[in-house]
């Protein structure tokens, strides 16, 4: 199911008929084409594993936001030249997507849009659901039916199609207006998680900047001609780990509440619709544990999430409404693909004579994972520099596989290597958008990779760009790409750093080369083809056979009902029971309803932050996990009926009345069969407001963090 915006799941019917006026100051020429839009990508939300923290038991069984795609296109006024970014709430792009996505837009435009002018980002969120993915994390395609694919076809499809949509409606609405460029700082938003690493840069270049992780949020104000202000699109580094490897819900992270929370205050000001995105940037290096231990700065995981996000919401909000530099100047794309596993690199990127980057393998330290964001395998630490013959065996014991030759190890050194793996050729690109440059990276860079890359580029442009922007994780994922100096030290970024020492130098060097070309006006020669593994991929379904009712009782009956009334700051729960909720892909779960004249009134859904739903079988269990199965089969589905419980902390802003639960549920009563969907509504209840001595003003600096 599909055609519904997402904006934070707030009064959606009623936004869409705001229109808004900036004031006279951020009025001037029109200089481009720009258009905006929004749509869903959720997917499933139960039984499908989340890939971002490479545990098989990291399972969802539930939703705490919805996942979504916003899309940007800005184009010449002449329509020339145009760029489409788009950002997703998910761990990361694939080439297969961008295919899909391409293809579906040439069907309506023909050759307007193609692979020379999309580009598909993502947040990294690592409470976005796996199974989108084409190739497996070993570099394989879902044709080898590999245990750790878990590929989903209907999800990839949903993925896809939300894409699309996003694109569709940002064209639909284009109009000349102005682009306003602006930055400022964002304080206690993240912190280095990989000293080590960071410190073995030479002394003098670490002297040139003030804090070991980038502080500054590059931000677009995107205004239609009259004042509208239509978009906000910003680059801010850091880690979406704020829900950890223990976190259940589908969630969109801190750049989601940030997102979702931007767009609700622009609305409840008549500011909006606007579509905002919180984009990333350099963060390899960068966590939002602030506690460096796996938590912090809250008290718990969302609660973390929340102030993560609203540090990066307040920077947003202050530059939305104080950009004033426009952006004046061509719009212009180069992008192409690189085979990263043989670049020739020369003595000008290297300082070491001419080197050549390696086939891909990963290291000791990536099993150790990152320390300071749960870690990761016992057996391996952070720091490992050696080749371990016991280590090395249980590693073919658990794969299979054969060891790497002595070619592979001497060019990987002094990487430990755990296991090789093969990558398609990879993306990379630069844009302009007068003088502005976005780099386009397929992978985690860190901060100081991140700051010799802008270097590279605004080298290259010379005066065509002022300002450079990593615009990371964009069309694919390549790993980590660390400085040589970092690389050495085997920090867990070395160790996911899978084409060697050189992999930063081999990237500057065809980035400077991409930049270069689009400099001159030149045509940038075509790279070598990713390929295409669409067509042969073995799809794992998602939801059940067969839905089982409940013993004594109906899919859709209440199994707990609200009570009479409850005060603003407040927990409603309620509870039904249900199929399956992957058994259809839908819109939304579930809304909370006020009672107005003109009937009832979406209020919040699943879409909202404080907001969140959990979906449990009374015998279900998730085995623990097997050291010697790194890569479990996924659990078999049980058509065991579920219940569902739906919470929602009831937020400051919302007005006293009469309010009801509907939820949207799904019950497959024989296999081959489509899913039955249904509504089911609770009774109603009252929600008033408790003293004003502890209210909190209307609109709120931001919504209360949700506790679980």
């Amino acid at each position: 199911m599909r055609g519904r915006r997402v904006l934070g799941g707030l009064l959606v019917g009623v936004l869409a008929l705001l229109t808004s006026c900036s004031s006279d100051s951020n009025a001037g020429s029109d200089s481009y084409l720009i258009g905006v839009g929004a749509a869903d990508i959720t997917g499933p939300v139960v039984d499908v594993e989340f890939n971002g923290y490479s545990r098989a038991t990291h399972i969802a069984s539930g939703i705490q936001t919805r996942l979504t795609a916003r899309a940007f296109i800005v184009g010449e006024l002449d329509e020339s030249r145009r760029l489409v970014f788009v950002v997703t709430d998910l761990l990361r792009s694939t080439h297969e997507m961008r295919l899909s996505v391409v293809e579906n837009l040439q069907e309506r435009y023909g050759d307007l849009y193609s692979m020379d002018n999309v580009v598909i980002s993502a947040t990294h969120t690592h409470s976005s659901p796996a199974g989108y993915v084409h190739r497996d994390g070993l570099g394989a395609d879902t044709s080898e039916a590999s245990a750790s694919s878990r590929f989903r076809a209907e999800f990839f499809d949903s993925v896809a199609a939300g894409i699309t949509e996003a694109v569709v409606e940002a064209h639909e609405m284009l109009a000349p207006g102005q682009i306003l460029f602006g930055e400022q700082a964002v304080e206690d938003a993240g912190r280095q998680r990989s000293l080590p690493a960071y410190l073995a840069n030479p002394e003098a270049e670490r002297a040139r900047y003030a804090h070991d992780t980038d502080r500054e949020m590059a931000l677009l104000k995107f205004v239609q001609a009259g004042g509208r202000e239509i978009g906000a699109l910003n680059w801010f580094p850091v880690h979406p780990t704020s829900l950890t490897y223990n976190n259940p819900f589908v969630s969109a992270d801190h750049k989601g509440f940030a997102a979702l929370e931007m767009e609700r205050r622009l609305a409840v000001e008549e500011r909006g619709p606007v579509v905002t995105a919180f984009a990333n940037s350099n963060c390899g290096d960068v966590t939002s544990n602030l506690n460096l231990d796996n938590t912090g700065p809250g008290e718990n995981d969302l609660e973390s999430a929340g102030i993560i996000g609203g540090r990066q919401l307040d920077a947003a909000m202050a530059l939305f409404d104080s950009v004033s530099e426009p952006l004046v100047g061509r719009v212009d794309i180069r992008q192409t693909t690189v085979d990263m596993s043989s670049v020739e690199v020369s003595d000008e990127w290297t300082g070491a004579g001419p080197q050549q980057t390696c086939a891909p393998a990963r290291g000791y330290a990536f099993a150790a994972g990152s320390t300071e964001d749960g870690g990761g395998n016992p057996l391996f630490m952070e720091g490992m520099l050696d080749q371990d013959e016991t280590i090395d065996a249980f590693v073919r014991f658990s794969l299979g596989d054969d060891p790497p030759d002595a070619s592979i190890l001497a060019c990987h050194a002094p990487k430990p290597v755990l296991w090789t793996e093969s990558r398609p050729p990879l993306p990379i690109g630069v844009a302009t958008i007068g003088q502005l440059a976005l780099v386009f990276i397929p992978g985690e860079i860190t901060t100081m990779a991140g700051r010799r890359m802008r270097d590279t580029v605004l080298g290259a442009l010379g005066e065509q760009a002022e300002h450079a922007v990593i615009a990371a994780y964009s069309n694919e994922y390549s790993g980590y790409i660390t400085t040589p100096e970092e690389y050495d030290t085997q920090q867990y970024e070395g160790g996911h750093t899978v084409f060697g020492r050189w992999t930063l130098p081999a990237y500057r060097q065809e980035i400077d080369r991409v930049a270069r070309t689009l400099s001159e006006g030149a045509e940038l020669p075509e790279g070598p083809d990713p390929g295409d593994v669409r067509s042969e991929a073995v799809s794992r379904p998602i939801g059940n056979e067969l839905d089982e009712p409940p013993t004594n009782a109906s899919f859709g009956d209440l199994f707990e009902a609200p009570a009479a009334s409850y005060s603003v700051g407040d927990r409603v729960a309620v509870s039904f029971w249900t199929g399956h909720p992957d058994n259809a892909l839908q819109d939304s779960y579930f809304e909370f309803q006020l009672r107005t004249e003109d009937g009832w009134r979406t209020v919040v859904s699943d879409g909202d932050w404080s907001t969140r739903a959990r979906w449990t079988q009374a015998n279900r269990e998730i085995p623990p996990l097997d050291p010697l199965d790194p890569f479990p089969e996924p659990l078999p589905p049980s058509s065991e009926a579920f219940t569902v419980e739906i919470l929602w902390d009831v937020p400051a802003w919302i007005s006293p009345g009469t309010y009801r639960a509907v939820f949207y549920g799904s019950e497959r009563a024989s296999p081959g069969q489509d899913a039955r969907l249904f509504t089911s509504t609770t009774p109603s209840f009252e929600i008033v407001r408790p003293s004003e001595s502890v209210l909190s003003p209307e609109l709120p600096p931001r919504p209360a963090p949700f506790h679980p």
